[in-house]
């Protein structure tokens, strides 16, 4: 034992130790989303929510120039489906099926992540505000029929005589029935059906 500067006892021990080359590999799952992010521009979240989606069968759009187009002020005017990619699907989208779209833009369009990636980000009227304003209205089983009440692209016109004459009754009502049973209280509101149908 030896006595240092300030009076405590201490002991130095120091094992010899060589110095070895290795080699090492890059591994795990924060190397790989940060391999995907700076060399694909993805994350794997997003690619494996995508591969997800397309063993549903179902596909989210992600127009990018369409939702740089957007201006948060003027988010009453927005076509809400389109901002979350859904508009292909509508009114017809689940509540699970919003959600995952709210959770996919989320993933990519957030402006922390865009920020890292090196994208200028205004914060005053980022699009990104669009996209929670879309999930806040779609979220919310009532604002959603409100919306849905109001909707321009859903064409909700009786067929015409020449229609029904051409197509026939079961086709051409069978469309209206299906399209209006969103409205009913009730889940799995029974359709039209066609000649075959029992009443039941």
């Amino acid at each position: 034992m030896t006595e240092g500067e300030t009076g405590n006892n201490f002991r130095a021990v120091t094992i010899p130790w060589s110095f070895v080359k290795r080699k090492v590999e890059c591994a795990g799952g924060a190397f790989l989303r940060y391999y995907n992010v700076k060399c694909h521009g993805e994350d794997t979240s997003l690619l494996t929510s995508k591969s997800k989606d397309k063993a549903e069968g179902v596909v989210f759009e992600d127009d990018v120039d369409y939702l740089r187009s957007l201006d948060p002020k003027e988010w009453k005017k927005q076509d809400h489906y389109a901002v979350l990619g859904i508009k292909n699907l509508r009114y017809k989208a689940t509540d699970d099926e919003i959600k995952r779209a709210y959770r996919q833009k989320v993933l990519k369009h957030h402006p922390d992540k865009r920020k890292a990636l090196g994208e200028e980000i205004r914060s005053d009227d980022d699009y990104f505000t669009c996209i929670t304003k879309a999930y806040e209205i779609l979220g919310s089983p009532k604002s959603r029929r409100s919306y849905d009440s109001v909707d321009h692209d859903v064409d909700d016109c009786i067929p015409s005589t020449s229609e029904i004459k051409k197509d026939g009754f079961f086709k051409v009502f069978g469309k209206c029935f299906e399209m209006n049973a969103r409205w009913s209280e009730r889940r799995n509101v029974p359709l039209l059906g066609d000649d075959d149908s029992s009443r039941e």
